[in-house]
């Protein structure tokens, strides 16, 4: 199978390494060395967006090394997406396609300058004289054939992000416009590797795993709890960019979510840096769609709590969340009697389908749906114990290793709120 990546700004060509790690480990049933991603870098570089800050001296040297300048920046570029990476991109074959780049003819007319290929051999010996360290010999580099396709063939309504274009179909074309990109192709990449994967299996298997009774869904009103387990702020903030993703429900996902927290993040104040990210988040991101502080405290934020009140605390928000509107004798009693369903490896674990969006589906999709609460474990250690004693389900994703949190939570999203 082949990935095209259209990468739209320079500064995305790091970020998309997270994203060929987890198309690696999902790949459970393809080799890695069938597995192609072709890197468009669809850009212009400015090797000299600081020219007017140089003195003399430095602009006739910089005007003169223009090409130089930009081969080392995208020599930065490549190294930094193969260690986002951790490696997975070293496994792969990898093409990168050079982006152009603005040759200014000198220091004072911003208008005169022209736009040229990085010859590959620039970009080469860059990578050479860096004493190796960032020489990657089973990367490969090609020249842009066509200016032209920076400015017409990549706008987001040309590339096809879906990846149901038949069951011949062995590629798949992504846009990456924003960071949060990465995170949203996840799904995408997860049900295609699932299309070309299951030729590798017996069509009895895939029969025995996917035709189960069609998906009946809850209502919007019982959508179910989210716990997200975080170690990081950085995950905390693309976690709730995913959430606000699904805005549009008539039930907040942001105000279903629960964040927990390590214990010993209370000593260093983890929670107030936690806080910053949430304040950060309702000023720049939901009061920009016209919700009013008010509206953003009470309904689409989340609940901060540690790893230590958790259990009490989830208790009686699923206490809550689930009885509202029953009558007092319908009401649950005990955490045994709601669906509470842990993302972790588990030996009686449901696996995940990557046929979701067919018209019958995996018995994992249907727990995920009528869930109460979903609880997704820290990176590095899982489900704490004192809250792993409450599931009474589970849901693994199918992967040569553990993928990261913000993955795991965008593909599972997108399987519970995919027929909605």
């Amino acid at each position: 199978g082949t990935l095209h990546l259209h990468i739209q700004n320079e500064s995305l060509l790091p970020t998309v390494g997270p994203l060929l790690r987890t198309l690696l480990r999902l790949a459970v049933h393809i080799p890695p060395q069938s597995l192609r991603a072709i890197l468009y870098c669809d850009f212009i570089l400015d090797p000299l967006h600081k020219l007017s800050k140089m003195s003399a001296l430095q602009q006739r040297d910089h005007l003169g090394r223009q090409e130089e300048i930009a081969a080392r920046k995208m020599m930065n570029a490549v190294h930094m997406l193969v260690r986002n990476s951790m490696g997975s991109g070293l496994c792969l074959d990898m093409v990168i396609v050079l982006p152009c780049y603005w040759r200014r003819r000198d220091a004072d007319d911003d208008n005169g300058k022209e736009c040229l290929l990085i010859s590959k051999v620039a970009v080469e010996q860059a990578m050479e004289s860096n004493n190796h360290d960032a020489c990657y010999p089973s990367i490969h580099l090609e020249e842009r054939i066509d200016n032209d396709i920076i400015f017409n063939g990549c706008a987001n309504n040309n590339i096809d992000n879906t990846s149901d274009g038949g069951a011949e179909s062995s590629s798949i074309q992504l846009s990456v416009s924003t960071r949060m990109c990465t995170v949203r192709h996840q799904p995408l990449l997860f049900r295609w590797l699932h299309q070309i994967g299951s030729r590798n299996q017996s069509v009895a298997e895939e029969t025995a795993h996917s035709i189960l009774p069609l998906l009946t869904r809850r209502g919007d009103h019982e959508m179910p709890l989210i716990v997200a387990c975080i170690e990081k702020p950085g995950n905390l903030h693309r976690i709730l960019m995913l959430c606000h993703q699904y805005r549009h429900r008539s039930t907040s996902v942001l105000s279903n979510l629960i964040v927990v927290m390590p214990d010993e993040g209370e000593r260093s104040g983890l929670k107030q840096l936690f806080q910053g990210a949430i304040d950060h988040f309702r000023e720049t991101i939901l009061n920009q769609d016209g919700a009013s502080v008010h509206d953003s405290d009470e309904d689409c934020l989340p609940t901060l709590m540690y790893e230590g009140e958790a259990v009490p605390l989830l208790w009686s928000r699923l206490h809550q969340h689930n009885d509202n509107g029953k009558h007092q004798d319908e009401r649950t009693s005990s955490p045994q009697e709601h669906s509470i369903i842990g993302i972790d490896l588990h030996p009686n674990a449901l696996t995940l389908s990557g046929r979701y969006y067919a018209t019958e589906h995996c018995q994992a999709q249907v727990a995920l749906v009528n869930a109460d609460a979903v609880i997704f474990g820290y990176e590095s250690t899982g489900i704490p114990r004192n809250i792993d004693d409450l599931l009474n389900n589970w849901v693994q994703i199918p992967s040569r290793s553990s993928i990261n949190l913000v993955a795991a939570m965008s593909i599972i999203f997108d399987a519970m709120f995919s027929t909605s």
